[in-house]
């Protein structure tokens, strides 16, 4: 598209980068090649039963198997399909994968200059689990078990981004057709939310495209730009609170036996025993087990 050599682009920026140069993009787009590669080369053999009495072999992708999101595996404890499925691929249909990494290399990157590396990524991945909850309510609700591929979710939500940031600027449709990205996203919104109604209505799917999961990752990007979320900050915060949290704990547990009534008047007692001792024959005249209670007394009373 050539949209990163315009001078306009450039100066627009805005200047709340942490240091992010596309490198991520890079390695999710490679990533997600690798995984593409893996799901042709990683495969087994499952028959099918066609008809009753007629059965063909299918050549099935083991790691398409592992990574696609399905609504029941996922809510039955395998939750790490609601990223993994964003590196898989359709293998039958090539654009798939090229169209969306064209997508998330020519927005992706000026997200990430602006927002960081590490932001992006984060992004990035809540985005596809955003949209990838998103699918398993919808098909939860119609009764669909069919599963998911593909980063359209996630790319979805980096495109809504990209428009909220630079709504005017034009893309080339097919590399003809002129369109600002408001326009390009509000074409994406009618074309995925008019199919989900469809279904919450009763109506079978007009197609195999995971609609849901594009509306999921429209909304994560919009209520991202809008509300000025800042993942990196969220769980950071998360984070600190829980190693504060497990360090009181901890303290807590470590001088509870010193809160015992019994042992505090003890311990009390032979304290004032010893400074009336002390106060009659001088200090010269404690034993060595007296002196132990004393400064054992002494750390106790300075940790209260």
């Amino acid at each position: 598209m050539g949209i990163y050599s315009r001078d306009y682009l450039r100066e627009s920026t805005p200047r709340f980068s942490s240091g992010g140069d596309g490198s991520v993009c890079k390695k999710l787009i490679i990533v997600t090649v690798v995984v593409f590669l893996a799901q042709f080369l990683f495969t087994t053999t499952e028959t099918v039963q066609i008809f009753p009495g007629e059965y063909r072999q299918f050549k099935v992708s083991v790691v398409t198997s592992w990574l696609q999101l399905d609504p029941q595996d996922t809510i039955h404890g395998q939750i790490w399909r609601l990223v993994t499925y964003a590196f898989c691929h359709a293998r039958d249909n090539i654009l798939h994968i090229v169209f969306n990494m064209l997508l998330l290399w020519w927005f992706g990157k000026t997200l990430e200059i602006m927002y960081g590396s590490r932001e992006f990524l984060l992004f990035y991945l809540t985005a596809a689990a955003f949209a990838g909850v998103c699918f398993i309510a919808l098909a939860l609700r119609v009764g669909n078990q069919s599963p998911a591929i593909g980063a359209s979710g996630a790319v979805m939500a980096v495109m809504m981004v990209f428009a909220m940031h630079y709504p005017r600027q034009v893309i080339y449709i097919f590399g003809i057709l002129p369109l600002e990205m408001r326009w390009v996203v509000v074409l994406y919104v009618f074309y995925d939310v008019f199919p989900v109604i469809r279904q919450l209505g009763g109506q079978q799917p007009l197609d195999n495209v995971a609609h849901s999961a594009h509306v999921g990752g429209l909304l994560f990007g919009y209520l991202y730009k809008k509300y000025n979320i800042r993942l990196e900050s969220l769980f950071s915060n998360f984070r600190r609170n829980q190693l504060r949290r497990v360090g009181s704990s901890r303290k807590i547990r470590l001088y509870r036996p010193t809160d015992d009534v019994g042992e505090k008047a003890n311990m009390e007692s032979q304290v004032d025993a010893i400074l009336s001792k002390i106060h009659e024959q001088g200090e010269a005249s404690l034993t060595d087990s007296e002196r132990n209670i004393l400064n054992e007394a002494s750390r106790r009373y300075r940790d209260r």
